[in-house]
């Protein structure tokens, strides 16, 4: 997979530009846990291209993003935006320990092979000032349509649903987990308040056939989720 990563803005992406809707998604879901009027030292992990990193930057934070791959941070230095390339970014963050007050981690845990995601997770969690909050974003896997993100990007060797990422998260020293799930329906226009009333019904017909069939019946139907975990004192 080296070679995807090498090359990952080129060979994953459609457009060599940033996607303005992430913007509005962010937002929308994100904007709410970093605190109003208070400079914050923040990380992203898997910067991509780098919308979350400029989010951070434009909402008055001290920020900061690492990723494996060279082309994404080459992409992101262009923008002008603090980035670094790091070879191990477990090594990276146990040698950053309890600096940073809110880590992202958005589309980065389904890329991590198991033996090593818990590791991963622990030097998360150390580099967490105490009280500090790290998001994880995943696909979810316990949406009807999930799949269409797992498999997306073939770099995908990891999937999540609520109880398995609150598995992991618990195994490297989380005890405090919200899940919720991402919306992506930001715009206010009729066309999207009458997708919305859709969706609810659609959603309505899942969580009954899955009642009738004993399967599990999870609250959390949008194809993406994320978990908002705390390092306690």
């Amino acid at each position: 997979m080296q070679e995807i990563f090498e090359k990952y803005i080129e060979n994953s992406f459609d457009s060599h530009q940033q996607a303005n809707f992430k913007f509005h998604q962010f937002e929308l879901n994100y904007k709410k846990f970093f605190k109003k009027g208070v400079s914050l030292n923040t990380l992203d992990i898997g910067v991509g291209r780098g919308e979350m990193l400029s989010c951070m930057k434009k909402w008055g934070h001290n920020y900061h993003g690492i990723d494996i791959s060279p082309s994404t941070v080459e992409f992101c230095k262009k923008l002008d935006l603090s980035c670094e390339l790091v070879d191990d970014t477990e090594f990276w963050l146990n040698d950053h320990q309890k600096q940073f007050d809110i880590i992202t981690c958005l589309d980065v845990l389904e890329h991590i092979p198991k033996d090593q995601l818990i590791s991963f997770l622990k030097g998360i969690f150390n580099s967490l000032k105490i009280g500090g909050i790290v998001i994880f974003q995943v696909p979810n896997l316990q949406s009807p349509f999930g799949y269409l993100h797992h498999f997306n990007d073939i770099t995908h060797i990891n999937g999540f649903v609520e109880h398995s990422l609150n598995q992991v998260l618990l195994s490297a020293g989380f005890k405090n987990t919200s899940c919720y799930g991402f919306e992506e329906l930001y715009e206010k226009t009729p066309k999207v308040f009458t997708k919305k009333i859709l969706r609810f019904f659609f959603r309505k017909i899942v969580r009954f056939l899955r009642t009738i069939n004993a399967n599990p019946n999870p609250e959390i139907l949008d194809p993406v989720f994320f978990t908002v975990a705390n390092r306690e004192g």
